[in-house]
């Protein structure tokens, strides 16, 4: 495992069934963390607990991204109970399923807010810490739906490519002061948003697999470290893909 001791991360989501295995796989690499989460206390305070069992220092924060005012918050108190911060892993988003010519502007707007304007306040807040310290991680949460779309998820694909738009513009802006942006896109991972999937959903994807099965938030998680390492300074402003060979 890449060694990330002595800097601090800050998951976001990780009372979710990926953020809490990404936000654990950083502590186990090394690094302090906070675990954000917007209602689930409960999941993030376990999260936090499993970390510091490890030696490491952690905390869990409340806050709910979509607000300016609050997304500066928790990285303010990210950075005065931890000390700093180096790496941002924007995990937390919704999906929300609708076919596209019935979806309601409010379903639009929601997804839209809370997957992408969310993330726009979380990684500008945290960049003004990176850039004081020269050196940073922005790694954001993408998926294959951007690439292959999907029936009913016009919306959270679109959230998607979005984020994969801004984390290329952040890249080029910020390379300068050794601040990389990069993005991990998860193909079908067993998680909470898989499971909710029906399963004739599950039998059209899972032939389409080249490795014939689902995805672990375990082998996500390893590629989020990996780019939050030294050994991923190089890689800045593309996208890796996680997907099994959904996608090629």
């Amino acid at each position: 495992m890449f060694d990330l001791s002595g800097k601090i991360a800050l998951v976001t989501g990780s009372s979710g069934s990926l953020g809490c295995v990404i936000a654990r796989a950083l502590g186990e690499s090394g690094a302090d963390v906070a675990c954000h989460y917007f209602k689930n206390r409960e999941t993030a305070e376990e999260t936090s607990k499993a970390i510091r069992a490890m030696g490491r220092n952690s905390v869990f924060i409340q806050g709910d991204l979509t607000k300016l005012e609050e997304a500066e918050r928790v990285v303010d108190e990210t950075v005065k109970k931890l000390g700093n911060l180096h790496i941002l892993v924007n995990n937390s988003g919704i999906s929300r399923q609708a076919l596209f010519i019935r979806q309601p502007a409010d379903l639009i707007g929601e997804v839209l807010k809370h997957n992408l304007e969310s993330m726009f306040y979380i990684s500008q807040a945290a960049a003004r810490v990176m850039a004081k310290n020269r050196w940073g991680r922005l790694i954001h949460l993408g998926s294959v739906v951007t690439y292959m779309g999907s029936t009913a998820q016009s919306a959270y694909a679109a959230s998607k490519a979005g984020a994969m738009g801004m984390s290329r513009a952040i890249a080029r802006e910020l390379g300068a002061r050794n601040i990389t942006s990069n993005v991990v896109a998860p193909g079908l991972i067993s998680t909470g948003m898989t499971e909710a999937m029906t399963e004739d959903r599950k039998n059209v994807l899972l032939p389409l697999i080249a490795l014939g099965r689902t995805g672990t938030p375990d082998e996500v998680a390893g590629t989020v470290v990996f780019l939050a390492s030294e050994e991923a300074g190089y890689i800045t402003g593309t996208v890796i893909h996680v997907n099994g060979g959904l996608y090629m």
